[in-house]
């Protein structure tokens, strides 16, 4: 290569370097990601104490990545790139058959698992009530078969397995009734969680499993409210061409009496709120999104109480248990923070329900609450 060649490929690489410098500096910040559905670092302030620290450099990269010009474009042309190599897979997304993103399940630390089984058996000794615990599979388990020959994915039926074997606690059996239904749409193409057709699966195994008569999927009139979904999975997969979701409905409000407690102090509640239709998390649209704190009065009398302690997948399986308990209080250990003790103790619950999904169980620090 001649001297000139080389000067020209220096000069190209200098004018690239210094119009994105240009650009970067004329952007205005961007706060959140629409796409990504997360908060997105801002310029952090100097001082020499995190300067020393480290902490000040490592913020000012991921501020320079999260602000870069044209972020959104850069995230699709890597996972373009990343199709035409031969790899079907982008931050740890794997796009499969009909626009289908899931999401690999890691090798899970077992030491972390027994933990989680630990605070739940003492919540079962330490009670005088029914402890039922369920642990729903994801698509990356159920919809296996859909990932690319060789996609490296840990067996959830091993964690399963595993965790049912150590616990004293009643075990639901939901793993079955999925995969007697995998052919169907339980679980959504761009999102972790399974879809309102999966929750009705899961609540029939729960239902079988406390001696309940479940209803019939065909007393349910389902309505679509969105068809405008993109989730969780489709923000970090980069996959950003793939064909948005359908979210539907199956169990109307009704009378039901929702009480949400967002900071501790109780507001009116809702089962659906259509806010969250017109913005990316929507999601969210199932009680308005994460809460410490949930409590239902539905109404019925003499039926029995239930307290769940649960991840997000309860949000779209908890309506199809209004016609069966009174009052149903739906409780996150991620936010909830004051004595879970002293608040089952208050309410004198007849049941008590955990229910996470299996990627959760297995990394929740959380969970060890449940302990008392």
């Amino acid at each position: 290569m001649g001297k000139k060649a080389m000067w020209a490929q220096t000069l190209v690489f200098i004018i690239f370097i210094a119009v994105f410098f240009v650009l970067n500096m004329l952007t205005p910040e961007k706060g959140f990601s629409e796409r990504e559905n997360r908060v997105l670092q801002t310029a952090p302030e100097f001082s020499l104490s995190s300067l020393f620290a480290g902490k000040f450099t490592s913020a000012y990269e991921d501020y320079i990545t999260d602000q870069f010009v044209f972020r959104d474009g850069w995230i699709t042309l890597k996972a373009r790139s990343e199709l035409l190599s031969g790899k079907q897979e982008n931050n740890g997304v794997y796009l499969c058959d009909n626009e289908t993103l899931i999401e690999s399940f890691k090798n899970p630390d077992y030491d972390d698992i027994d933990f989680n089984i630990d605070a739940v058996n003492a919540l079962t000794e330490s009670s005088d009530v029914p402890i039922y615990f369920a642990l729903i599979p994801s698509a990356s388990e159920i919809w296996m078969e859909k990932l690319p020959d060789g996609a490296p994915s840990y067996s959830q039926k091993l964690v399963i397995d595993h965790a049912y074997s150590y616990t004293s606690a009643r075990t639901v059996d939901i793993y079955s009734v999925l995969q007697q239904h995998s052919n169907e749409d339980i679980f959504y193409r761009t999102d972790h969680h399974w879809t309102t057709l999966g929750a009705y699966y899961g609540y029939a195994a729960l239902m079988y499993e406390m001696g309940i008569e479940h209803l019939p999927l065909s007393s349910y009139i389902p309505k679509i409210v969105t068809d405008r979904f993109y989730g969780t999975t489709y923000s970090s997969s980069g996959f950003s061409w793939v064909s948005p979701d359908n979210i539907t409905v199956y169990v109307e409000q009704g009378d039901v009496e929702i009480t949400n407690y967002p900071q501790g102090s109780p507001q009116e509640g809702v089962l659906y709120d259509d806010s969250f239709l017109n913005v990316k998390d929507k999601y969210s649209y199932f009680y308005g999104g994460n809460t410490p704190l949930i409590e239902i009065d539905t109404g019925n009398v003499d039926a029995p109480s239930l307290l769940i302690i649960r991840d997000s997948y309860m949000d779209s399986l908890s309506p199809f248990l209004f016609p069966h308990f009174s009052d149903i209080s739906i409780l996150d250990l991620r936010y909830y923070k004051t004595s879970l003790k002293m608040y089952i103790e208050e309410n004198n619950f007849d049941n008590i329900l955990i229910c996470y999904s299996v990627p959760n169980f297995v990394t929740d620090g959380d969970i060890f609450r449940v302990a008392g």
